[in-house]
């Protein structure tokens, strides 16, 4: 049945894939109002991927496929927001290029050590990256919010704390770094030993 409570888990994680265009939409308009429906989309997103996780391992439903959507739908929502955000000038280019080539590098090693039939699994880094980048496309999409004189904009306390938004993400950035780091010290023992191709036996 392709509708059902065991099925929950991939429905979540497709849904995050099919709701991306809405989402760049959203920021794309460079309408504030839409900014807040972005802001309210991504939330729904984030709290959807972490919970496709934990229904599935109640329900005993986990399956190469909710792997593989759980794996990609976070990266394509947050791709989804970092572009139109570049093509608004609300972030830098260079944010987004730190966040995107660190999703290519973390996924082509997982795709290598699964061919060596190894598992690196998330750290806890690798966890935590998904809320904080979230938190900081958040922050930021709200301060516009207010520097395009929209409905937050009367609140003189919430303004004050939005100009900060180039905090969260900066740490947003460095905990992409940090956690791309972790991955390849996870990894470094199995790079180490394919640097050199052992010869096969006759």
């Amino acid at each position: 049945m392709l509708f059902s409570a065991r099925s929950l888990p991939n429905l979540l994680g497709l849904f995050r894939i099919i709701a991306t265009p809405l989402l760049v939409w959203f920021i794309i308009s460079h309408n504030s109002d839409l900014y807040l429906w972005a802001v309210f989309l991504l939330i729904v997103m984030a709290i959807s991927d972490m919970a496709d996780g934990k229904i599935a391992r109640r329900l005993n439903v986990i399956s190469p496929l909710g792997i593989f959507l759980d794996t990609i739908s976070d990266k394509i929502f947050v791709t989804g927001a970092l572009l139109p955000m570049i093509q608004t000038g609300l972030i830098s280019s260079w944010i987004a290029f730190i966040i995107i080539v660190r999703e290519f590098v973390i996924s082509g090693l997982r795709s290598f050590a699964a061919a060596e039939g190894t598992v690196i699994s998330a750290g806890k880094l690798g966890k935590q990256k998904l809320v904080i980048q979230v938190v900081a496309l958040i922050w930021r999409l709200l301060a516009a919010n207010v520097e395009m004189g929209g409905i937050l904009t009367g609140n003189s306390f919430l303004t004050l704390i939005l100009n900060f938004w180039p905090i969260p993400m900066a740490l947003a950035v460095f905990w992409t770094l940090i956690s791309g780091v972790e991955y390849l010290w996870n990894a470094w023992p199995l790079l180490r030993n394919s640097w050199e191709p052992q010869p096969k036996g006759d």
